[in-house]
Formats: structure tokens, C-alpha cells, sequence
């Protein structure tokens, strides 16, 4: 094979690409591709020497694994990614249920109490007048993220839709508190779990298309597949008696992350635990990598650049390794050619099929000391530290050079820095001075238009820090793709100037976000009936986005068309009961229409799972008004105006019904 990076060997002669079709015996796909590998001339592309890397084959579950390979099935399920995520259960739970007190919220003034039924698990969520209960929302958690090593965090359903519950369980602290990020911004029962979040805490997920939380296969925790490839290829040529001896050559139909250059095999472990803004590749989706790929062929992932870092994330292991002397004096030379006397990756020291709970202390010492010995590698043979200091730390090498700490992103969680160092003598400041300038963890050279998205996406989702718009401010020239150009000022609520790079654009061309962009800056700059068209091409395009959905019924109910809205709430109403804001403009069409029993019983809905929507309050008293209901409609109005005393139209209508009086 001309160039190849891989280990040599073919490992079976007759590759099929799926167990679907057991009769055929040779995929012409493969053929053609050890033809193009193998003799092709010297400018064609090269080809993958792992024949699973192909987006044909695809992915068959652990249980299939395991009717092979038991042995390491028996030791994966215990591990933090046999664990990951799964169906609520006492088994799967690492949470203490019967010692609980209520978690309070002070910024949104509410409680939370976890609970458990007779096996089952549920979340309460309520509010407190003196001693009395003004307002109670329960949910049934039917899965648990987070193996229990560190957390427990909990999900719900509506009728299939996958959201996070917002209690999470501290496993190390044996405290239960607001999930990661609801301390400053509490979402409630409303944090969509999506394929980004999904396709790192499980096994290979996918959603119903034009959805973002509809998840057509949810499997049961991170799996064998997640760093070997999709297994369907490889299962079919075992049941077909074409085995390979794997001491002499790879199996070529499976990716053995030991046999990938050094930079693919770190490539596998980072696509999880490298953590920062992940900025999609144009085309590609999170479910597109693949073990034996380059991560940066699908997404780059961006950290902000900072003065005084000495913090670090959760999921932040990769990037600390990357940091230390050992790990840069290790892997020189070719790292992207396969060669086994590159040392230092992360199964170095972690053997992904046993939990780092039963590797003891002389599993991961051992690693030290084969560079860090007479015969090792390294010029520095042994410790230094002093004999009584290293007997203190049961010359416990991690101990002092990869401390645990607490981690900046998640609370009440210490971890292993991977940092690997000489033990700091005095406590450097947790300190982070943010330079409003982000770089590629995993691409050195990236494009401008990939760096000017990351930019605008850290703005929009982690820091809305001035300093990440001004810096991208300064590429607009370079930037020539009108989508990116819109998100940038839609995320300044630069609305004008959405409208005005929107003239050029064309509904049936544009992806579905830049249209709900533009109709929601069309909308803001007061051009409700021009921004319906944009408003119903996002809804279509992506038909189980209830939000996007919602908002072209908002718009419709706004242009005095209820009955239209109607016909595009009913079916999402039906496809999610518990959506609040669906119920709230359900309550308006009907109001509309002047049929109240129907926009009473829908605006009731909406109040029993928000309290707090302003808009929901003031629909109530419009209603109760027209039946005449005073009283009704008074309270309706003052509690719009507990949630926000600056309520215009509520103290407007109060007053009138005040002087009727």
C-alpha cells in the first residue's frame, strides 16, 4: 500500500459491508477502495486502512459485541463510559434519595426535591408563600447521565422528547444541587438534551430529522463502538468464518485505536474529552466522526485565550495532557505515520476497559517508570523529592504531579489535573482574565470563517462578553458567507443589518436557522408580515423544531390569522403536552376566535408548568374581562406584575378596571 500510515497487513481478503445481506460475499464499495489504496496513482486521495470508517457501515450495539468478546464486556460495563447514561433505575443510580433536603433557587425563587415511588425517581419543583405551597410541578426522570463517579444528572420525557430535569446529584460531595449552569441560568424542565450533548455521554445516538431532541435511537451508555468504529462490517465477515490473526496482522475490518498514528488515536479519546465551543465543519454533524478520523474533519474546538489560567474544565483532560513536558518530549517525530515507539497517549496510563476504580496506584505508577527509570527514556531517572516526602505519598506519582482539584465548570467535582508537572509550590491564584480571543485546541491554521463562527457562537452560548464581537468585528471583510455574516449581527441584535444582508437571500436557499434569523430581525424592526414567509421556511424545514414552530404561530396569531396558527399548534401540542409556550399561543388562537373554554383550558395549562410567564397572565385576565370575571381578571394582572412590575399593559388594564370600580 503506497504511504500507508498503518500497520501493514490486509486482514481479511472478502470484506462485505453489511451483515443485512449475508449472502453477499465481496462489497464492490470495498473492492474499489483497496483497488484505489493499493494501485491508484500517486495524487489520488488516500484511502482509510480501516474499512469501518465508511459512512456505510453502520453500528450493530453492545449486546452484539459481546456475544464475542464477553470478557472485556464484564469489565467495559463497569467503567465511567459503560455507565454513562441509561433508563432511571435503582441499579443505574448513584444518588442518595432518602436523606434529601429541597434545593432552593433564590434567583427564581423556587425548590427542588428529588423523590422516589417504588422504584421510581421524579423531580419536584415548587414554590413557597410562608408555609404555604403556591405552585408544585413534578416530572418522572426516566434516564440518568453521568456514571455516578462524579454526578448524577437526570432527564424527562415529553412524550419522547428528551430534556434535563434541573437537580443533579454531586456523587463526590453526597450533595444534591442545581444542575452545571442552571446557578446562573435555571431553564427549569425546558434544557433540550441534543446530538452534541448526546453523541458524547452515549453510544452513537440519532434524532428524527428536522428535530433536536427527538431521538430516534437512544442507547444505553457509551459503548465498544465509540472508539472501534461502526461493527456492522466486522460482524458480518466473523459470521462468515473469516477470521484474522491479529498477533501477525490487523483486522483491517474493525479500528484497533492501538494501530492508528498517534495523532488519530488522541483524536479518539479528545472527541469527548477535549471540552470547549465545538464548531461544526459546513455539512458535517456530531454523529459524523468516526474512530481512525481526524476530529478537525468535522468540527474544531475552541478555548478561549487567557491570562493567569490555572483552572481548568471537567472534560478538559486532553488539552492539559497536551500541556506537559512529558507529553511533548514523548511524541516527537511523525505522529501522523503509525509507530509503536511513540509513547504517552491516554491508554498509556488508562486501559478503556477497566475502571479507573480497580487500576491501583502501581497500574498508573508503572507508566511513570518506564521513562522515568535506569532504562527508561527520560534524562530524569528517578524523583527528587526527598525520601519522607515520597514515603508520605506512598510514592504515589499521580498524588503530586497530577493533583485532583476542583474543576471551573462543574461544582462540587474535583478531578485529576492531566497537567503532568512538578508539584507547585505555592498555590498560584485561580485567576482568569479573559483576552476576548478564542484558539483551535485541535487545529492550528484554522479558516476565518470557522474561527469568525466560533466567535459568535461562544458570545451567543457561554460569555457575552463584548471583547468576542469586537474581535470578531475585525474579520467581517474575510467573511464572505452570508449565513455567518447574519448570525453575527442577529447575536449583537444588530437587526437592521440583518435585514438589510437578507435583501439578496432567497427562502428555498436558505438553511433553516438563517431563516428563523431573519424572521426574527424582519419581526424586531416591525415587519411582522414580511417575516411570515421567513418565520414558515424554518418551520418546515425543520418540522420538529417546536420552537421554531411556535414562533411562525406567535406571528400569525400577531397578523390576526388564529385559525391558521391553530392548524400548526394542534399537532405540536400533541407532540409535546408539556410545552408551555405551544399551550400559551394554543390560549390566544382560541381566545381570538372567541372560543374561551379551550383558550381557558390551554392558558391554565401553560400556568400549571410556568408560573412565571407574564404573557400567560395577561391572556388570563383579556379572558376572564370578557366573561365579565373582575376578580379573576385583577389577580391575573397582579401577578403579571409580580413578575415584572414594569408590565405596561398590566398596570394600564388595572387601572381602567380600577376607575370602573
Amino acid at each position: 500500500m503506497r504511504n500507508c500510515p498503518f500497520p501493514a497487513g490486509t486482514g481479511n481478503k472478502h470484506p462485505v459491508m453489511s451483515i443485512r445481506n449475508q449472502g453477499i460475499c465481496i462489497s464492490l464499495f470495498i473492492a474499489l477502495i483497496l483497488c484505489m489504496s493499493q494501485c491508484g496513482p500517486a495524487k489520488q486521495k488516500e484511502q482509510p486502512f480501516f474499512l469501518n470508517l465508511h459512512d456505510t457501515v453502520d453500528y450493530v450495539g453492545i449486546e452484539t459485541c459481546r456475544s464475542c468478546h464477553q470478557d472485556h464486556y464484564n469489565t467495559f460495563i463497569e467503567t465511567g463510559m459503560g455507565r454513562s447514561f441509561g433508563p432511571a433505575s435503582e441499579q443505574r443510580s448513584a444518588a442518595d434519595f432518602e436523606h434529601a433536603k429541597p434545593v432552593y433557587d433564590p434567583k427564581n425563587d423556587m425548590y427542588y426535591a428529588p423523590l422516589k415511588e417504588k422504584g421510581t425517581f421524579k423531580i419536584m419543583e415548587f414554590r413557597l408563600k410562608g408555609r404555604d405551597t403556591v405552585y408544585k410541578r413534578t416530572e418522572t426522570i426516566t434516564h440518568i447521565i453521568g456514571s455516578g463517579h462524579h454526578t448524577n444528572s437526570h432527564m424527562w420525557m415529553d412524550n419522547g422528547y428528551l430534556f434535563q430535569a434541573p437537580l443533579t446529584y454531586y456523587t463526590q460531595s453526597g450533595k444534591w444541587d442545581l444542575p452545571p449552569g442552571f446557578e446562573s441560568v435555571n431553564t427549569r424542565f425546558g434544557r433540550k438534551i441534543d446530538l452534541e450533548c448526546m453523541s458524547c455521554h452515549n453510544a452513537m445516538p440519532s434524532v428524527a430529522a428536522g428535530s433536536i431532541n427527538l431521538f430516534t435511537r437512544l442507547p444505553a451508555g457509551i459503548d465498544c463502538e465509540r472508539c472501534h468504529g461502526p461493527g456492522e462490517l466486522h460482524v458480518a465477515e466473523k459470521r462468515m468464518g473469516h477470521i484474522v490473526d491479529v498477533k501477525k496482522e490487523a483486522d483491517r475490518t474493525i479500528v484497533n485505536p492501538a494501530k492508528l498514528p498517534w495523532k488519530l488515536q488522541v483524536d479518539v479519546c479528545q472527541r469527548c474529552h477535549l471540552q470547549g465551543n465545538n464548531v461544526l465543519k459546513p455539512g458535517k454533524q456530531f454523529t459524523d466522526f468516526r474512530p481512525g478520523m481526524h476530529l478537525d474533519s468535522v468540527f474544531e474546538i475552541y478555548m478561549p485565550a487567557t491570562a493567569g489560567k490555572e483552572d481548568f474544565v471537567m472534560a478538559g483532560h486532553a488539552d492539559r495532557l497536551q500541556m506537559s513536558a512529558c507529553f511533548k518530549k514523548s511524541n516527537t517525530g511523525n505522529t501522523e505515520t503509525y509507530n509503536p515507539g511513540l509513547n504517552l497517549t491516554c491508554i498509556s496510563c488508562h486501559n478503556p476497559h477497566i475502571s479507573v476504580r480497580k487500576t491501583n496506584v502501581a497500574g498508573f505508577n508503572n507508566t511513570c517508570v518506564q521513562c522515568h527509570s535506569n532504562t527508561g527514556k527520560s534524562t530524569l531517572k528517578k524523583c527528587t523529592a526527598p525520601a519522607a516526602e515520597l514515603a508520605n505519598a506512598l510514592n504515589n506519582c499521580v498524588k503530586c504531579h497530577m493533583p485532583a482539584s476542583d474543576t471551573r465548570d462543574i461544582p462540587h467535582v474535583t478531578v485529576h489535573d492531566h497537567y503532568i508537572r512538578k508539584p507547585l509550590k505555592t498555590a498560584i491564584p485561580q485567576t482568569v482574565k479573559p483576552t476576548g480571543t478564542l484558539y483551535a485546541v485541535n487545529n492550528p491554521n484554522p479558516s476565518d470563517a470557522m474561527h469568525f463562527k466560533a466567535l459568535v457562537t461562544w458570545y451567543e452560548k457561554f460569555k457575552p462578553d463584548e471583547t468576542y464581537m469586537h474581535n470578531a468585528g475585525k474579520m467581517l471583510n474575510t467573511v464572505k458567507e452570508i449565513p455567518l455574516l447574519i448570525h453575527y449581527y442577529y447575536a449583537h441584535h444588530e437587526y437592521g443589518k440583518v435585514v438589510q444582508l437578507s435583501s439578496g437571500s432567497e427562502v428555498q436557499s436558505s438553511d433553516a436557522w438563517t431563516c428563523y434569523r431573519i424572521a426574527k430581525a424582519l419581526d424586531q424592526t416591525g415587519n411582522t408580515p414580511k417575516a411570515q414567509p421567513w418565520y414558515q421556511a424554518a418551520s418546515e424545514k425543520m418540522p420538529l423544531n417546536a420552537d421554531f414552530t411556535v414562533e411562525y404561530a406567535n406571528a400569525l396569531i400577531r397578523l390576526k390569522k388564529p385559525a391558521q396558527a391553530l392548524t400548526i399548534l394542534q399537532p405540536l401540542t400533541e407532540a409535546q403536552p408539556k410545552y408551555e409556550l405551544a399551550r400559551v399561543n394554543m390560549g390566544a388562537a382560541y381566545s381570538l376566535l372567541g372560543d374561551n373554554a379551550p383558550a381557558l383550558k390551554n392558558l391554565l395549562t401553560a400556568l400549571a408548568l410556568n408560573p412565571d410567564n407574564e404573557n400567560t397572565c395577561l391572556y388570563l385576565a383579556e379572558l376572564y374581562l370578557k366573561e365579565n370575571k373582575t376578580g379573576l381578571a385583577g389577580k391575573y394582572l397582579k401577578e403579571a406584575l409580580r413578575i415584572n412590575p414594569a408590565n405596561a399593559t398590566a398596570k394600564q388594564m388595572l387601572g381602567k378596571m380600577i376607575v370602573s370600580d
